[in-house]
């Protein structure tokens, strides 16, 4: 299915912050999502997941493998699952919010398999 272009330059946006704040992430597509993880890590892009970028009914989310680690003292991370935890990203100053950033920074520094 294409996404609309609107959706598509949320992506774009979300995936430069990404990369901004996870600078040393390797990048690929992975579970039908944009996927940022440790290439070092035992398990690879689960094991050392950092976050990924997941389009479901064209709304566009921030997810977090190992999530429930994460500090959020804003509470921006939503889920209920044991680990998981995602942030709706819903538009492109969302994208671009220094405290998404501090949160896929935070992910990066986590290194759950050492």
């Amino acid at each position: 299915m294409l996404e609309s272009a609107a959706t598509r330059r949320l992506v774009g946006a979300l995936r430069r912050a990404v990369l901004r704040a996870a600078p040393s992430a390797a990048e690929a597509i992975k579970f039908r999502a944009l996927c940022y993880y440790h290439a070092d890590a035992w398990f690879g892009s689960i094991g050392g997941n950092i976050c990924f970028i997941e389009v479901r009914r064209g709304r566009v989310s921030l997810s977090f493998i190992h999530g429930a680690a994460l500090p959020d003292p804003d509470r921006l991370l939503r889920g209920k699952a044991k680990m998981k935890r995602f942030i709706p990203v819903v538009d492109l100053q969302s994208a671009a919010d220094p405290r998404i950033a501090a949160i896929i920074h935070a992910a990066a520094e986590l290194r759950p398999w050492d």
